[in-house]
């Protein structure tokens, strides 16, 4: 049986070659997903000594942890007394009276400031480096005082690990944006293992028609399955440990990028998408009766109704009073109108592709005719393959109206050019507006008080304005893979189309319909979809934008939606490369079983 799983003809090669293909696009796009959890969770855990809390029960140490800044940049003074040869250290020695250790980037910043602007409040010679490897980023800028100020706390250890939830927010949306990435990567996997479904189906029910019994059949599929989809496998993280490379070197989070050793995705998902492909393979066949003279049956399915538009008008329209009619009621309503309107903007689609399918179809062109016709005859297939299309362009869409809204609020009312001090004697200094002057100032004040929290608008403006940057280049990131894979999803649906239907092709050649029409034909049936579940994300975004009052996208985002859109129907259109020679004269004689 073994020896029916290897691909014989070239159209058991395409199907091997593209569900290859499709497990390494899901292997590697998944597995750079599950790698921003893990890159904030080694950053995370690095900086765990940083987190040392008060412990009075055996003190072998006193500590003071102080958030400092520097032109805006965040950085952290830590003061520590009472340092003995058994003191407990955070993987390097800490610094005695009247000295320093600091990380390499705060080191760098020491040699270019003027001592009255920074220097002055780490007194001490510089004796030492903290290592990069316990700070949570390479560019951390960090250093440990040595000697005793007011307001120190006794510990008896130093923290192994942050006393936080690692980001609970960050992880919220991380795991949100995995699992809208997630969902066409699914959908591509399944297309692309259901390549030309037809011609094994009916290869399948000629073994059942010479004695083969239907778990053996079954066994053929997911072997022939498992054997691509190692293959893809292989293909997937070679792909990945190419783009790790990348990731480690050019993305940033608040300003900053990862450790290298931190960008590594779980190795369960080598396992987890050929499995995926093995069952979709397998469970595909129960929607059809391979009977034992070779029949096979599948059965109608239902066109999609105008019900699928009511979440979405209860959704949107209920938001729309909230923000517009002010009632106590209607405000207490909000979280079932969001819910109604996230579940409208996934159960719409296919009601949306089988209508265009159909207003399509009156269009006078044949070609445009041909391609309506096969979008209205399988509605759900056409919005299966870019459905996380709609719901990313909507996600994507409405959260750049908000970074548009929010970005440029600094998030304090300290007024430019004041430094606030509470030391106990809370109080705002007016500086001469520039950051010269005002780390003067900062200086001065901790010198003084060096538990003082002293702060200035510019801090609370970087900070805010890297959030709202990581918010936005996460979007982008996001809606750009969804919409690629989505066209690569349209594209294997595509391929499929062509082996299962080449005969009829080549007889529509044969019959003068010229290659042309043919490949207007084919691109339009996977541009329409995309084209179309990308308008549709992106309109229902603006109405829920303006139904709760936010502002509109701005340029970037619209650049952004026209480049991912171009490059998803490049690939989209791959198929018409192969369109001549799968509708050339031999296909009208082609083998059913290939």
């Amino acid at each position: 049986m073994a020896g029916l799983w290897w691909p014989r003809g070239r159209g058991a090669w395409a199907r091997f070659a593209v569900t290859a293909f499709g497990v390494a696009v899901g292997v590697t796009v998944l597995m750079l997903c599950l790698t921003a959890q893990s890159a904030l969770q080694g950053r995370s855990d690095r900086s765990g000594w940083q987190y040392t809390r008060a412990d009075a029960s055996a003190p072998v140490l006193s500590w003071l942890v102080v958030t400092d800044y520097h032109a805006g940049e965040e950085m952290l003074r830590i003061h520590v007394a009472d340092v003995g040869p058994s003191s407990p250290t955070p993987g390097f020695p800490l610094p005695r009276d009247g000295e320093v250790v600091a990380s390499p980037a705060m080191q760098r910043l020491f040699e270019s400031t003027p001592d009255d602007q920074l220097d002055l409040r780490y007194p001490g010679a510089v004796v030492g480096t903290i290592p990069v490897d316990v700070l949570s980023h390479p560019d951390q800028l960090v250093a440990v005082v040595g000697g005793r100020v007011p307001n120190m706390f006794p510990v008896t250890s130093i923290a192994t690990a942050p006393d936080h939830g690692f980001f609970a927010l960050t992880r919220i949306v991380l795991g949100i944006a995995a699992l809208v990435l997630l969902v066409p990567v699914v959908v591509f996997v399944a297309m692309a293992t259901r390549i030309a479904a037809a011609q094994r189906e009916r290869r399948l029910a000629a073994l059942r028609l010479v004695g083969a019994t239907r778990w053996q059949t079954t066994l053929i599929a997911a072997g022939e399955t498992a054997l691509a989809a190692c293959a893809g496998t292989v293909v997937g993280w070679l792909a990945y440990e190419v783009l790790r490379g990348v990731f480690a070197s050019s993305v940033t989070y608040e300003g900053f990028l990862f450790h290298p050793d931190d960008v590594r995705a779980p190795l369960v998902v080598l396992v987890v998408i050929p499995l995926l492909a093995v069952v979709v393979s397998v469970v595909s066949l129960w929607r059809v009766d391979i009977g034992p003279l070779g029949i096979v049956r599948r059965a109608a399915a239902k066109p999609p109704t105008a019900v699928r538009v009511f979440p979405l008008l209860l959704g949107i329209g209920g938001l729309f009073l909230v923000t517009y009619v002010p009632m106590d009621r209607l405000d207490q309503m909000t979280p079932i109108f969001v819910f109604a309107t996230l579940a409208g903007v996934v159960v719409v689609g296919p009601w949306v592709c089988l209508q265009l399918g159909r207003l399509l179809a009156r269009a006078s062109s044949a070609t445009t005719a041909l391609a309506a016709r096969r979008i209205e005859q399988d509605p759900k297939a056409s919005f299966r393959a870019a459905g996380a299309l709609v719901f990313a362009a909507f996600a994507a869409t409405y959260l750049s109206g908000m970074v548009s809204a929010y970005g440029d609020d600094p998030g304090t009312a300290t007024p430019p050019g004041v430094v606030t001090v509470f030391d106990g004697r809370d109080r705002q200094i007016v500086s001469d507006g520039t950051v010269a002057d005002e780390e003067r100032i900062r200086t001065r004040e901790a010198v003084a008080a060096p538990n003082a929290i002293i702060n200035t608008r510019r801090e609370f403006a970087l900070r805010e304005q890297r959030r709202w940057d990581d918010v936005e280049s996460v979007t982008h990131f996001a809606f750009t893979v969804v919409v690629v894979v989505a066209g690569c999803g349209l594209a294997a649906g595509a391929i499929g189309g062509l082996l299962e239907r080449r005969r009829s092709f080549a007889l529509l050649r044969a019959a003068g319909t010229t290659l042309g029409q043919l490949r207007r034909v084919v691109l339009l049936e996977t541009g329409i979809p995309l084209v179309a579940m990308t308008a549709l994300g992106v309109s229902l975004g603006v109405l829920t934008l303006l139904a709760t009052g936010g502002p509109l996208p701005g340029f970037g985002f619209a650049a952004v939606v026209v480049a991912g859109l171009a490059v998803a129907l490049v690939i989209a259109a791959s198929p018409l490369l192969v369109l001549r020679r799968s509708s050339g004269p031999e296909s009208v004689r082609a083998d059913t079983f290939s």
